[in-house]
C-alpha cells in the first residue's frame, strides 16, 4: 500500500521536508510531486505531474513540533 508507505516515510524523515515549511505537500512513492501554500495547489501540482495518482496530502509545520 503506498499511502501507508509514504505516511511512514514522512513521519520518520523529517529532514526531508525542511524546504517545504509552511506549505502543503503532495507525496506520492516517497517522492514530492507537488507543493503549495495550499493543499489545493499541491494537489494539482502533483496530478499535473501524473494525473493517474493519488498522492498523500499533508502539511509540514514551520515550528519544530509536529504532532499526528
Amino acid at each position: 500500500m503506498v499511502a501507508h508507505e509514504d505516511f511512514l516515510w514522512f513521519v520518520n524523515n523529517p529532514k526531508e521536508f525542511e524546504k517545504y515549511k509552511g506549505m502543503h505537500v503532495a507525496i506520492w512513492k516517497k517522492r514530492f510531486l507537488g507543493y503549495g501554500k495550499t493543499v489545493k495547489e499541491a494537489y494539482e501540482m502533483a496530478k499535473k505531474k501524473n494525473p493517474k495518482v493519488e498522492p498523500a496530502l499533508a502539511y509540514i509545520p514551520e515550528d519544530e513540533v509536529m504532532i499526528l
